[in-house]
């Protein structure tokens, strides 16, 4: 599944790891780089259990993504009936979305596949559509559109395109936790697509600055947490001087222009994954009392006139120099 709605925005470092026994291995799936560290178990653990890692991001490449014909995504988004039937993964991915769609006040959106299209983006020519375009998209997206039912039961529009890239590489770092910690491995980082999850003391997470390359903004350290950050530096096109991101406001229809960058610290990297894009949309100022708001949620914001706006407890992550 390639990855359009949030690129590969966090440099991991491992810092202050004197033991010889850390295992690393990548693999190139969901259009992406999957990066895994591993330690404290020997060269035989530490292999099966990052190759069974490796095979469960394919398989759910393979169940999510939206460059598949045939695959449980195409058939949700294809299907001419009025109501269709899910599996249980699936539902409950439809679910969180509607929980976090709830959360964010409709900001994180993962049903506005038209608007995505007819911007550009995915076929790497962007353009800033007519708002007559912008318009007659609306009327064909939105999550306001999806019903979910008992029985995993999606009632939805065949012309409303669903797609769960925003959330999906933060899943699977969940999931692959979930099977490193079952090998009986304690001290781990998993860094897909740029959706990092971190148990142990030592990792060290360096986050970009906006719009100085070779810069970091700064540098957190996360034990049991997820990462993720959403920003406008990487995938872009500029119209009259002005810059517009691949990260669109489903309100409005148009590129969200409030936020250089969004990084959020969470329990679960998917929640980190879709509050990266939902609080990016929102904006400073709402996006940040909504982070405020919630439970184990911490996070920094940097606007468009560079200024840094950083929750009230994020400050207990940060390395300091």
């Amino acid at each position: 599944m390639k990855k359009n709605i949030i690129y590969i925005l966090i440099v991991s470092l491992l810092l202050s790891c004197s033991s010889n026994d850390t295992y690393k291995r990548t693999s190139i799936i969901m259009g992406s780089t999957v990066e895994i560290q591993v330690r404290g178990v020997n060269s035989v653990t530490a292999n099966k259990a990052i190759q069974s890692s490796f095979d469960e991001v394919k398989r759910l490449d393979t169940l999510f993504s939206t460059y598949m014909i045939g695959n449980p995504m195409w058939r949700l988004n294809n299907t001419d009936a009025d109501e269709i039937i899910v599996d249980n993964e699936m539902f409950g991915m439809l679910k969180r979305c509607d929980e976090i769609w709830k959360m964010t006040g409709g900001a994180f959106d993962p049903a506005i596949g038209n608007l995505i299209e007819i911007i550009g983006f995915e076929k790497g020519s962007p353009k800033l559509p007519t708002q007559s375009q912008i318009d007659e998209a609306l009327k064909k997206i939105g999550w306001k559109n999806i019903q979910l039912k008992e029985g995993n039961i999606v009632i939805k529009p065949k012309s409303v395109k669903i797609s769960f890239n925003a959330v999906v590489p933060g899943y699977a770092a969940d999931k692959v936790a979930n099977i490193l910690s079952n090998f009986g491995i304690k001290e781990y980082l998993i860094n897909v697509g740029g959706e990092v999850f971190a148990r142990g003391e030592n990792w060290k997470i360096g986050i970009q600055h906006p719009r100085k390359q070779n810069e970091l903004l700064g540098a957190i350290k996360i034990n049991g947490m997820g990462v993720s950050t959403s920003g406008d530096y990487e995938q872009f096109f500029k119209k009259d001087g002005k810059r517009y991101s691949h990260l669109i406001n489903p309100l409005t229809g148009y590129p969200a222009d409030e936020c250089e960058a969004v990084t959020i610290i969470a329990k679960e990297a998917l929640l980190a994954d879709a509050l990266s894009t939902g609080v990016f949309i929102l904006g400073p100022v709402k996006g940040m009392e909504l982070i405020e708001k919630l439970e184990n949620v911490e996070g920094i914001i940097v606007d468009t006139s560079g200024t840094i706006h950083q929750s009230s407890g994020f400050e207990k992550y940060l390395v300091r120099k």
